[in-house]
């Protein structure tokens, strides 16, 4: 018993306090660091935010996400944590009596994490093979694109979204955050590349209505970059990716979906990412 006692003791020392300092490694245009500044604004939580140079990693970046050496990196109270939807189970977990993330029934709590995954390995990199494509690839792209959000748009028409204002009921919830911070992007890959429609009010009716909602929320206007700047980015990364292509990087290209992007004069080959 006391072995025990004194188990518990040392992991609790061992913890940060719930009011030790957030510092969040990230990215300007990189979604999934909109993720966390978004999830980190809802709970209300301070927090110091650097900026990185994908192209010139920072040594803290390095040593703190030794495995993926990319952004964002949540450091609380001196312990990092790499991975944005991990990050975001963090927050919620460390602080629950703020603006709750995951619902409080288990079954719902796996749902949204199947949706989130669904989010990270279905319709991302669909999107991204959008923009990094051409031609017939691309419109076989687009089809799965459309694919992905006809499985959402079930899900919010019948399944188990049906009659949600958002994907986590009133109020905004981890699906919301993974699935929204990201979709602006189609808005601005559509204006870059001309006759490329991804979301059609008409055939994705329940998400075009629940996006133009979340994107209303002040936490998520103070996050996402203005559409200029965005649409700037999203040329850039376009033109160097059908540059790649170009030069026999197509298939590395097209299956590019990193956890952080770089501004692009600066951004390495192997660093270059769509975020959705």
């Amino acid at each position: 018993m006391e072995k025990t006692l004194e188990n518990v003791s040392q992991q609790q020392a061992a913890a940060p306090a719930a009011e030790a300092p957030l510092k969040l490694l990230g990215s300007w245009a990189s979604s999934y660091t909109h993720r966390v500044q978004l999830a980190l604004r809802l709970k209300g939580l301070e927090f110091e935010y650097a900026e990185e140079d994908l192209g010139n990693k920072s040594d803290e970046l390095l040593r703190l996400n030794p495995v993926y050496k990319k952004v964002p990196v949540l450091v609380h109270g001196g312990r990092a944590l790499p991975e944005s939807v991990v990050i975001l189970q963090y927050i919620d977990d460390a602080w629950p009596h703020t603006r709750p993330l995951l619902p409080s029934d288990p079954f719902d709590r796996a749902l949204a994490r199947f949706w989130c995954h669904f989010a990270d390995n279905k319709l991302g990199p669909a999107v991204g093979a959008v923009f990094a494509s051409t031609g017939s690839e691309q419109e076989a792209a687009v089809r799965q694109v459309h694919e992905n959000l006809a499985l959402i748009e079930a899900e919010l028409r019948e399944g188990a979204f049906k009659g949600r204002r958002f994907f986590g009921g009133d109020e905004v919830g981890i699906l919301d955050v993974v699935l929204g911070c990201g979709s602006y992007w189609l808005a601005v890959f559509e204006e870059v590349m001309d006759g490329v429609r991804l979301v059609d009010a008409d055939a994705f009716p329940l998400f075009h209505a629940w996006l133009r909602g979340f994107e209303a929320l002040g936490e998520v206007r103070d996050t996402i970059p203005p559409v200029d700047r965005l649409l700037g980015y999203a040329r850039g990364v376009r033109n160097m990716l059908l540059g790649l292509a170009g030069a026999g990087g197509g298939a590395a290209a097209s299956t590019a979906a990193a956890e952080a992007t770089a501004p692009v004069p600066a951004q390495a080959a192997t660093d270059i990412a769509v975020d959705i």
